[in-house]
This record gives structure tokens, C-alpha cells and sequence, in this order.
């Protein structure tokens, strides 16, 4: 998923890459997929409401999650934004979506505007933070008084928990998902 913009048209999701605009369908596999990964991986709670929304769907597994999909996007990317994509290199950008039932929804927070869940230790949060903002090992061994055999391993060990490629993303899902608060 490299760059994609959501947006509502007659009542239906649209998406738009490379120009290209369609409905979002049950056949939209790949965006499905893509974000049910990254909900389970950065927003468990928030799939967990929309499992528990969409429970009456879960007989039919492709139609359960398309609804769960559809459903997270209406709350969190159906405005039509031209200053940055939904999803860019594989991270989600939320945007304040116009909705009559903000502020007595009880998903607020949950579904719409989730609050990022990361599966790090404390200590990997801390060392992951810290590289996020832009300490090398060496400097951050000697905030955190420990050696820098140990900050490689925790942060090669807050990659792998992310399930991130390199290292270097860190930054950018501390950054996109304001995460330094959150440690």
C-alpha cells in the first residue's frame, strides 16, 4: 500500500491510487487485508469493537471483513483530503471525519481517532522512543545507562515486535502514530 486516499461518494467508500478511483468492494482483498494487519498489530482494541460492531457478518468471512474495513474507514478516512494520503508507505494518516454523532459515539476514541497499542516492553518503548528522535545507540546507552550491545538488541527486538523491515521505520511510526507520548 504506497499511497491511497478514502473518500465517501453516494454513501460508498471510493478509494483513489495512481489516479484510479473505485468503489471499495469485498474483493479489495489486498486493502482489506492491509488494514486488519495494521489494526492488529498497532490498534487491537479498535479491532476488537469492530469485530464486536460487525459480529452479525461473521458467518460470511469476506463480507465480515469488508464490513469491519468499511466501517473503520467511514470513521477515520472519509474525508476527501488533498493534503496528505490515508495511507502512505504503509502507514495510516487518520483525519477528523465530519460525523453528527461526535462526542456521544461510543466508539470515539475506539474506532474513530484510535489510540495506538504498542506490543513493546518498556524498555523496548523507551529505547524505540528515544530512536525515534533521532538519538544513535551510543547516546542513548548513556541516557539510559546501559550498554550498547543491550539498546541494539531492544530496538532489533521493538522492529521485529512491529513487524517492520528496517529499523529506520521506527521513526516513522513514532512519528505518524505520535507514539512518544505513549511510552
Amino acid at each position: 500500500m504506497e499511497k491511497l486516499e478514502f473518500y465517501l461518494f453516494d454513501g460508498k467508500v471510493c478509494w483513489r491510487e495512481d489516479g484510479t478511483e473505485r468503489i471499495l468492494t469485498q474483493s479489495n482483498r489486498d486493502i482489506i487485508t492491509y488494514v486488519l494487519d495494521a489494526l492488529e498489530r498497532y490498534f487491537p482494541e479498535t479491532l476488537e469493537a469492530l469485530n464486536e460492531e460487525c459480529q452479525a457478518s461473521s458467518r460470511n468471512k469476506m463480507y465480515y471483513d469488508f464490513r469491519r474495513v468499511e466501517l473503520f474507514i467511514r470513521c477515520n478516512f472519509s474525508e476527501h483530503d488533498t493534503m496528505h494520503f490515508d495511507i502512505d508507505r504503509g502507514l495510516m494518516h487518520f483525519e477528523e471525519v465530519k460525523c453528527p454523532r461526535r462526542g456521544i459515539c461510543k466508539h470515539e476514541g475506539v474506532i474513530c481517532k484510535p489510540k495506538l497499542s504498542m506490543p513493546l516492553s518498556g524498555e523496548e518503548g523507551k529505547v524505540a522512543a528515544l530512536y525515534s528522535k533521532g538519538l544513535g545507540a551510543k547516546e542513548i546507552a548513556r541516557v539510559l545507562k546501559k550498554s550498547i550491545k543491550t539498546v541494539k538488541n531492544q530496538l532489533n527486538s521493538a522492529r521485529k515486535r512491529l513487524k517492520l523491515n528496517r529499523t529506520k521505520d521506527l521513526i516513522r511510526v513514532f512519528a505518524v502514530y505520535n507514539a512518544f507520548t505513549q511510552i
